[in-house]
């Protein structure tokens, strides 16, 4: 005998249930902005590195090629060329992303992640810890104001990104 009094459910109610709960796990992480690899442009490595030149002269900065490590990705690779404004180190906001010269010179491309005192840690996007080196005000150089992909690989959408504040 059965100790419950409620009716049994339908053997399809029951699979209906199971594939809703499926899918909505399976879909659980699809709304996401984020791209899977960084968009391409029909642009030419040249003229997106003419175009940054043009637009980081109109605010006063400077241009970046990316290097090769993979860091960024998605929102950057290897063939992005960035363009850099100088601001105030005290106006760098969460999320913003940023030109740092590393303790050797050498500049980094990285993404401000949490601000402690008068220091900011900094995180690649494709890195699963922050950077050993905090971003100062020392070793500020700009923060990333436009985003130039190009050719290199495939593509034929134009594609310049600017940096959201």
């Amino acid at each position: 005998m059965n100790a419950c009094s409620c009716a049994p459910r339908p053997a399809w109610r029951t699979a209906a249930f199971a594939a809703a709960a499926v899918l909505a796990l399976a879909f659980a992480g699809c709304a996401s902005t984020v791209p899977t690899a960084a968009p391409r442009s029909a642009v030419s490595p040249e003229t997106a590195l003419t175009l940054a030149q043009i637009t980081a002269r109109s605010v006063g900065g400077q241009v970046f090629t990316v290097a090769p490590t993979g860091s960024m990705k998605p929102t950057l690779d290897e063939s992005s060329v960035v363009a850099v404004e100088k601001v105030a180190f005290s106006e760098l906001r969460q999320g913003d992303i940023v030109i740092y010269r590393s303790v050797s010179g050498f500049p980094i491309v990285h993404r401000l992640y949490e601000h402690h005192g008068d220091s900011w840690l900094v995180l690649g996007d494709n890195n699963g810890t922050v950077d050993r080196e905090a971003v100062t005000a020392a070793n500020f150089v700009g923060r990333v104001c436009a985003i130039f992909y190009t050719s290199s690989g495939a593509g034929t959408a134009a594609a310049t990104a600017f940096a959201q504040r």
